[in-house]
């Protein structure tokens, strides 16, 4: 950045010997003016970073400039040549805040050094205010890296903790939305048999965009989910160039990869703020990106699981025998209508997940079941039942911890 001087002076063999041989061999960018009444509407507009004043001019004199600036609040360090030096003067002209006071006729290096002690303390307040500058940024990119931890931390622990699908989806949409200070969001699912994606999930769409589906061959988020690679969008970038009919000012998608397979694309955008989004922004998307695709798998597995749950349970209650069969924490995975109906447990009670305990009484039958492998002493026990009823239970070990309990009246 260059530093800004203005000269001031109604000699023009001076200006020029100041501009030419001492302020332009040091970088300096220089301005001039021929008056005093020129100077100070200079120095209003360009607001230099330094003045060289004469004190002796045709219309405004150096003192009287100086005067002029302190009344508008303008404190702009400068340096007052003169002619005939006076004690009267350099006082006057150090109470209007001049940081340095020349006699001519000038010497090169004494203007010089004037000029460095004159600008030295600007210098450092300005890189004081960098360093501020800098650090009131970091502070800024520390306390957002913090709330999207936090907010990464929640949506992981939702994820983690429900096996409601629909809340999760919705709630890794609202947290790209929030993490990344889009206007809106939303998450993509592909249909295999129509070749589209369509929304799963959204954060201030409305209903029209919600039932918009795109093709994977020839749309941009078609593209993502194809290369499995994040795609960011700004008012500058090529891809809004080559897409003209996107109407957005920035965008990103990143894809849903289950198992290396792409399965959709999660998506925010500015459709009014001329916001761009960065990497940072690119990474935290990612992170609710993988967060969904961890949900939508345990969601299926889920689903799978209780789809074999449904079938098993549905040949248990053909079969007669009371049957059960418990996990390997102990709780109930399963129990046929006869069993419920030998155990006295009503057909509406929900068991499943449930410990063992907390629906049969017997605890001679309790501690049997409850055997591990290990410590297993009788796989086969006569029980004595309610209302004089008594069953022959048997057991039998699942690999994994489970085991299955057989019970057959006497």
């Amino acid at each position: 950045m260059y530093e800004r001087v203005l000269i001031v002076d109604d000699s023009e063999e001076i200006r020029d010997f100041l501009s030419e041989y001492v302020l332009k061999p040091k970088g300096f960018e220089v301005l001039t003016a021929p008056n005093g009444l020129m100077g100070l509407e200079m120095a209003i507009a360009k607001e230099p970073d330094l003045m060289i004043v004469d004190q002796q001019m045709p219309r405004l004199a150096g003192l009287e400039l100086l005067q002029k600036l302190r009344e508008r609040d303008l404190a702009i360090p400068a340096i007052l040549m003169t002619a005939h030096g006076s004690e009267d003067t350099a006082v006057a002209a150090f109470r209007l805040g001049i940081r340095d006071y020349i006699v001519k006729p000038i010497d090169i290096d004494e203007i010089s050094e004037a000029i460095d002690r004159a600008l030295r303390e600007n210098r450092l307040q300005r890189e004081r205010d960098q360093l501020v500058q800098q650090l009131m940024e970091s502070n800024s990119q520390l306390q957002r890296r913090a709330q999207e931890l936090n907010v990464l931390y929640g949506v992981g622990k939702s994820v983690s903790s429900s096996l409601d699908l629909e809340e999760v989806l919705h709630r890794v949409v609202e947290a790209a939305v929030y993490v990344v200070g889009a206007e809106e969001g939303s998450l993509m699912l592909l249909d295999e048999a129509r070749n589209e994606l369509y929304i799963r999930a959204s954060k201030n769409l409305d209903s029209k965009a919600q039932s918009m589906r795109k093709r994977v061959t020839d749309s941009l988020a078609g593209k993502v989910l194809q290369t499995k690679r994040a795609i960011a969008i700004g008012s500058d970038s090529q891809w809004k160039r080559t897409h003209t009919a996107l109407l957005v000012k920035s965008l990103i998608y990143v894809p849903l990869v289950l198992q290396g397979k792409p399965i959709g694309v999660l998506g925010v955008a500015n459709r009014i703020k001329e916001v761009s989004f960065d990497s940072n922004d690119t990474r935290a998307l990612s992170a609710l990106a993988s967060y969904a695709t961890i949900a939508i798998n345990n969601a299926n597995i889920f689903q799978e699981n209780q789809m074999e749950r449904n079938i098993l349970s549905t040949v248990m209650d053909e079969m007669d025998e009371p049957l059960l069969v418990l996990d390997q924490h102990d709780r109930f995975l399963s129990l046929n209508a006869a069993a419920r109906h030998l155990l006295d447990i009503g057909s509406n009670a929900d068991v499943d997940g449930r410990p063992v305990s907390e629906f049969i009484d017997n605890q001679e039958l309790v501690a049997f079941m409850l055997q591990t492998a290990d410590e297993a002493r009788d796989q086969q026990i006569n029980i004595a039942g309610q209302n004089g009823r008594s069953y022959q239970a048997h057991l039998k070990f699942i690999h994994g911890g489970g085991r299955s309990i057989r019970l057959h009246p006497l």
